[in-house]
């Protein structure tokens, strides 16, 4: 019993990072939100603009069916402008509808187009669910930086 009790307590103390530490994993964080503010960003407008080309492409295209499938997504821009993180966490939700509509087509069909958007799906939700963390973190991290007195002694 007493070894199943000093198997389990730790016995190192955990160290509080410096204010050296907080400021290399902001950098590395900057570094990732990058990435991904890029690659969400890319792959947001190549799909606006497959989809769309694939709407005018049909010969039964309309105006309305193109705002109905453009719209939810374009409720989004504002939140990229203004780099909030629940943006990129909402637009993980709103993506979904999407690749379940473009998985049946592509398995019928088997169009380039089809799989070329269930794959820009795919890195839209990946990169999207990404790129809030990273922001998270990163807020969190200046909200360390700021609250860490710059005097702290490194054990």
């Amino acid at each position: 019993m007493s070894e199943l009790v000093n198997r389990q307590t730790p016995t190192s103390a955990t160290t509080m990072p410096t204010l050296a530490d907080l400021n290399a994993a902001l950098v590395k964080v900057n570094q990732k939100l990058k990435i991904g503010l890029h690659l969400t960003h890319a792959s947001y407008g190549i799909f606006l603009v497959l989809m769309s080309w694939h709407n005018f492409q049909q010969a039964n295209s309309s105006l309305a069916l193109w705002l109905v499938k453009i719209f939810p997504l374009l409720i989004f821009v504002p939140g990229f402008i203004k780099k909030k993180y629940r943006t990129y966490s909402w637009l993980c939700f709103a993506i979904l509808p999407y690749f379940i509509w473009m998985t049946p087509l592509a398995m019928g069909r088997g169009n380039w187009n089809d799989w070329v958007m269930i794959l820009l799906t795919v890195v839209i939700f990946i990169s999207a669910m990404m790129t809030s963390r990273w922001m998270q973190q990163q807020s969190y991290l200046g909200w360390q930086i700021s609250n860490t007195p710059a005097n702290t002694l490194s054990n």
